[in-house]
C-alpha cells in the first residue's frame, strides 16, 4: 500500500483494514454464492480504490472515503468493501445512504456475521425516520426512483413525499407512485408491459392478397364452365347407355362412354369445389389484411419512435412519463 501523510500512527490501521478485506472477502466466498470472476485490470483498480478510500477514511475525510469504498466494491464485489462503505456514509453523517447500502449488504451476504452486524446497526438507525420499500418485478428490471438508478430493490425513502418509482423491462417500462409515513414499510410488484400489438400491414402485402385472389377466383369461375361443358355431352351419352351399340373392339360401348364422362365430370367437380374454398379463404384472409394494412405508410419501426409513454396510477392520480428523441 502506498504511504499517506498522516503520521507514524497510519500503519496499525492499514494492516487492519487490509486484513479485513481479505479475510472478509474469503469468507464471502465460501459461504456466500461466488460472483463471475473479476479481471485482472478491475482487481488492479478495485485495490486502488480500495487504498485511496482508506487514506481518505483514516484522515477523516468519511465522504470521500464512501466514495472510493463504493467504487472498489462496483469494480469487485467483496462484503468488507461493501461494509468500509457503509461506515464511512455513517461517520459522514449520510445515514439513509448508510441504510440502503446496509440493505444490500444484508441481502447480499446473509451468512456474514460482520456484515450482518454492520447492517442491524445502519438499518436500525435509519428505518424508524423513513419508508421501507421492497420492490419487486415480475422479470428482469432496472429500477428508478425519482429519475435515479437503484443498486438494490430494497431501499428508504423520504417519508412523506410521493415518490416516482419506474421499473424498465427489456421489452418496456412500467411506472408507479410510492408514498407513506415513517416507519411503514411498503411492498410494490411492478407488472411488465403488456405486448405490443402486431404491427400494421404494409400495403404491398394487401395488394398481393387481393392479387392472389382474383386469380384464383378467376381459376374458379373457368373450372365451374369447364365442367359444366361436359354435362350435355354426359346427358346424351347416358340416354343410349342401354343401346348394345357396335363395339369392333376399339370404340367403348355406350355405357362405357357414359361412366367414363360421369368420372370426368366428377373429377372437374371436386376440382372446382376445392377451388371455391380456396378462394373464399383467400379473401377472408384479403379482407383481414386490409383491415391491418398501414394505409398512412408511417414507419413502425422501433427506431422511428421518437417518444415512449410509461403509464402508472396511484391514490392521488396518474403518472404519465415521456421517453425519448427530440
Amino acid at each position: 500500500m502506498r504511504g499517506t501523510t498522516i503520521g507514524r500512527g497510519w500503519i496499525a490501521p492499514a494492516v487492519l483494514t487490509c486484513g479485513l478485506l481479505f479475510s472478509s472477502a474469503a469468507e464471502a466466498e465460501t459461504k456466500a454464492s461466488t460472483p463471475p470472476r473479476a479481471s485482472v485490470e478491475d482487481r488492479a483498480e478495485a485495490a486502488e480504490a480500495y487504498d485511496q478510500a482508506t487514506s481518505a477514511y483514516l484522515s477523516g475525510r468519511y465522504e470521500l472515503a464512501a466514495h472510493w469504498f463504493e467504487r472498489a466494491y462496483r469494480l469487485v464485489p467483496t462484503s468488507a468493501a461493501l461494509i468500509q462503505a457503509v461506515r464511512a456514509h455513517n461517520k459522514a453523517g449520510n445515514s439513509v445512504r448508510a441504510a440502503n447500502l446496509a440493505l444490500q449488504l444484508r441481502d447480499r451476504y446473509p451468512l456474514d456475521e460482520r456484515a450482518k452486524k454492520a447492517a442491524k446497526a445502519a438499518i436500525g438507525a435509519a428505518q424508524p425516520l423513513n419508508v421501507l420499500v421492497k420492490a419487486e418485478c415480475e422479470k428482469e428490471c432496472t429500477l428508478e426512483l425519482d429519475g435515479a438508478l437503484l443498486q438494490h430493490p430494497t431501499f428508504l425513502a423520504t417519508p412523506g413525499v410521493e415518490h416516482s418509482l419506474r421499473a424498465t423491462f427489456s421489452d418496456g417500462e412500467n411506472a408507479t407512485y410510492v408514498q407513506g409515513a415513517a416507519g411503514d414499510i411498503k411492498k410494490v410488484t411492478l407488472a411488465a408491459p403488456a405486448p405490443p400489438s402486431p404491427p400494421p400491414i404494409p400495403r404491398w402485402g394487401f395488394f398481393s392478397s387481393l392479387g392472389a385472389t382474383v386469380a384464383l377466383g378467376a381459376v374458379t369461375v373457368w373450372s365451374g364452365i369447364d365442367a359444366n361443358k361436359g354435362v350435355d355431352a354426359y346427358e346424351a351419352a347416358a340416354r343410349t347407355a342401354n343401346s348394345p351399340g357396335i363395339n369392333n373392339g376399339s370404340s367403348p360401348t355406350p355405357a362405357e362412354l357414359a361412366q367414363s364422362l360421369l368420372e370426368d365430370g366428377r373429377k372437374k367437380e371436386r376440382r372446382t369445389n376445392i377451388l371455391i374454398g380456396v378462394t373464399a379463404a383467400m379473401a377472408a384472409t384479403t379482407a383481414v389484411l386490409g383491415v391491418f394494412t398501414n394505409w398512412r405508410g408511417e414507419s413502425r419501426e422501433a427506431s422511428a419512435e421518437r417518444v415512449k409513454p410509461a403509464v402508472g396510477v396511484s391514490k392521488q392520480g396518474g403518472l404519465l412519463t415521456l421517453k425519448g428523441r427530440f
